[in-house]
């Protein structure tokens, strides 16, 4: 009687554990999007191992889990005080009346007050687009920082 009473709460245990390893699972194949038959495009068959599937799922679904990837922006405003949050928001709106397609981030990092601008893959990308703005924005530089995914 006594070893029944204690395999129980193992069994739910054991449950449980599995359960949490399948709702870890990424939710969606990249690969399936990729080989999925769209009208009037042509047709993409991969052919791999398994375990390299799955290392790509993982991957993605890690990032997925920081809502974003590894990249860049520039930071083009960083003030405190009393006054720094319309700073912020003036240099913001300056920022996107320049460069309406460029997108901007306001942010309050105590303690300041800063603004992120870009969504930048590689580090030269950022310092291309820097230079652009560099007469406008000279006290700008490029910080590593997790970036929205490219469409």
């Amino acid at each position: 009687m006594l070893k029944k009473a204690s395999i129980i709460p193992v069994l739910l245990f054991v449950v449980a554990f599995f359960t949490s390893l399948q709702a870890q699972q990424p939710p969606v194949d990249i690969f399936y999007r990729l080989e999925a038959k769209r009208p009037g495009k042509g047709t993409v068959h991969i052919t791999q191992d398994a375990n390299i599937r799955n290392l790509v799922n993982l991957h993605v679904s890690q990032q997925r889990k920081i809502n974003g990837i590894k990249g860049f922006r520039i930071l083009i405003y960083m003030g405190s005080g009393q006054d720094a949050r319309k700073e912020q928001d003036q240099v913001r709106a300056g920022f996107i009346r320049l460069y309406e397609d460029v997108n901007s981030y306001s942010r309050f990092e105590y303690p300041y007050f800063k603004v992120y601008v870009g969504d930048f893959r590689t580090k030269s990308e950022a310092l291309k687009f820097l230079k652009q703005i560099e007469g406008v924005y000279p006290d700008a530089f490029v910080r590593d920082d997790i970036v929205a995914f490219p469409e």
